[in-house]
């Protein structure tokens, strides 16, 4: 598949780190993709990316930046009076290469988005990517794991000025990787899981999702597509999946924040609004339907005194590894997450 993606970008942008190399391509839209010994860690439909669809949404994998809402009176994949699609400046708009060397790759492009209100709304869309630090992952080396990862800086910048009453957004990536049975969601947090998730997109995941202290852990798989928000009040600190049989372990972080407020992202009407949901991470379990599955960060939205938008910042960090099971297992006990067996 590594190859593949090569053969459909052949200037992909490939950064070293740790065991495997980061790869982002401008010509499909900024996504980030990773690699360990050859072997592409996300999703990827190479068909599809190919030969893209002119019209419809072209799934593709990978991590892509999105901007929040997608749902709601301020959505992004809502037009006035219409049904649900993925806009031109995500769907097709390839980025350009603003800052590539060893340590740094940075992709740019503007864009224009319309809501569902009617409003147009002009935005510099940048992701600034570097490689993990030694400090990042130490249960890595020390349990003899195979992995690789980065740190993203996310940014919808605005070209203009927009007042808080005529749209809303906020900087929201979401990593995908392919598979569904087998394979367990997981995240801490710091105030108790118990009253962590928010379960407001494709309904209640019953007894997939279970809690144990400031553990959460959620089954992925089954008939029927579902997602998790994980609030800001609970003060999660990280998510992540088990895939069992691909031997991959899957961690996010993003720091916690107190400068903006959170909206809600869910594709669906929103009847509590726009700030009826505080989601800083999101789980999306694809099912056996679409066999795949998400693990999201979510940033605030920021506003100035005057109740105008302000540029829209996500960093999150994500880490990918490999190994023997008992040896993944082994590092998800040193970030407290237990109980999930292999």
């Amino acid at each position: 598949m590594l190859k593949k993606l090569k053969a459909v970008d052949p200037e992909i942008l490939t950064m070293r780190s740790g065991d495997g190399n980061i790869l982002v391509s401008n010509k499909l839209q900024g996504r980030i993709f990773a690699e360990i010994d050859d072997v592409l860690m996300h999703q990827f439909l190479a068909d599809l990316a190919a030969d893209p669809d002119p019209e419809a949404f072209n799934n593709l994998g990978g991590n892509s930046l999105w901007p929040g809402p997608e749902g709601g009176d301020f959505a992004f994949n809502y037009p006035p009076n219409g049904s649900w699609y993925v806009q031109k400046g995500i769907n097709q708009v390839p980025t350009a290469t603003e800052v590539f060397d060893l340590r740094q790759i940075t992709v740019v492009k503007d864009i224009e988005l319309l809501n569902r209100r009617g409003n147009t709304v002009k935005l510099r869309f940048r992701r600034s990517v570097t490689p993990l630090a030694a400090e990042d992952f130490p249960a890595g080396k020390a349990l003899g794991l195979k992995y690789t990862g980065y740190h993203s800086v996310d940014e919808l910048i605005p070209l203009e000025k927009y007042h808080s009453s005529e749209a809303i957004w906020c900087a929201w990536s979401l990593e995908q990787f392919p598979g569904a049975e087998g394979i367990s969601g997981f995240g801490r947090c710091r105030n108790g899981a118990q009253n962590c998730a928010n379960s407001d997109f494709y309904g209640d995941p019953g007894s997939r999702l279970q809690y144990d202290g400031d553990i959460f852990k959620f089954e992925l798989g089954g008939p029927k597509r579902l997602q998790i928000g994980i609030k800001a009040s609970a003060r999660p600190d990280m998510i992540g999946a088990l895939d069992r049989g691909r031997k991959m372990l899957a961690l996010r972080f993003t720091p916690e924040r107190n400068d903006g407020r959170y909206i809600n992202i869910a594709d669906n009407d929103q009847p509590s609004g726009p700030y009826g949901a505080e989601d800083m991470f999101s789980i999306f379990n694809g099912s056996q339907e679409l066999n795949f599955f998400e693990l999201e960060t979510i940033a605030p939205m920021n506003v100035d005194e005057d109740g105008f938008v302000l540029p829209g910042r996500l960093e999150s960090l994500s880490i990918i590894a490999t190994a023997e099971l008992p040896a993944l297992t082994a590092c998800m006990e040193a970030y407290g997450v237990k109980n999930i067996t292999c």
